[in-house]
């Protein structure tokens, strides 16, 4: 049984970075002063966002006696990170050097990586490269997003979020990305849990369904009350409750 940490005068915040990618990426890991074997919970945001997307359920994690790591990939402007995004193929880069970080941190028993939108999709590319990560958490993403960021709305909201962003634009982001989620079923043996949100406007809930029904066992999917933006933070307890049922 998983203690949990609930004394908040317990939990720390630090400043991590790493090289990758030819940057230096920087971010936040979150855990508690007790010295014991948890899992990492390495997240990784969406397109244009940067880690405070995800921060609250970094936050929620170390609380509830996990740990967690909140980064920002290159070439994100709203976040810490120093350097550009050279290729989409450097975001997978940032994920696993981030998990490599995690398995440097004293008190780190396994590492599940997780992601929201672009950061689910590299998410399950980067444990497809590292079968070592335990487990994998994909938050409102889908399989060919390339398809929808072509014309229409989206390509508007894409091309406007694109000045966040300092590297490849967005149609070459998503089209990496499509070559991610389409490699979702080598995620099995490893438990996979996939995340809707009811009212996503920009990843469709029945979308993210055909992503979870293309994925092997096992694999859990749960719809959340959110919109795309705040659905991290929403699925909170949907994740608790998964980490335990694996017993990670």
């Amino acid at each position: 049984m998983k203690i949990r940490a609930r004394d908040l005068s317990a939990l720390r915040i630090d400043r991590v970075e790493f090289a990758s990618a030819g940057g230096v990426v920087r971010g936040l890991y979150y855990h508690t002063a007790e010295d014991r074997e948890a899992s990492c919970v390495v997240l990784c945001h969406g397109y244009s966002a940067a880690k405070h997307n995800v921060d609250p359920l970094a936050f929620y994690l170390a609380v509830e006696g996990w740990c967690a790591i909140a980064f920002d990939f290159l070439g994100h402007k709203l976040g810490a990170s120093e350097g550009r995004l050279r290729t989409a193929d450097d975001l997978v880069s940032n994920a696993l050097d981030a998990v490599a970080c995690a398995r440097g941190l004293p008190g780190v028993a396994r590492v599940v990586l997780g992601g929201h939108s672009m950061g689910a999709a590299t998410a399950i590319g980067a444990s497809v490269r590292d079968p070592g990560v335990a487990g994998v958490i994909a938050m409102c993403t889908a399989l060919e997003r390339s398809a929808g960021a072509a014309d229409g709305p989206l390509a508007g909201g894409l091309s406007n979020r694109s000045q966040y962003v300092e590297g490849p634009a967005p149609s070459e982001i998503t089209a990496v990305m499509d070559g991610h989620t389409a490699l979702v079923g080598k995620i099995a043996p490893r438990p996979l849990l996939v995340i809707a949100a009811s009212r996503d406007a920009i990843v469709a809930p029945s979308a993210v369904r055909e992503l979870y029904d293309a994925a092997g066992e096992p694999k859990t999917f749960e719809l959340v009350d959110a919109t795309h933006t705040d659905c991290a933070e929403r699925a909170r307890f949907a994740i608790g409750k998964w980490l335990r049922f694996n017993d990670l």
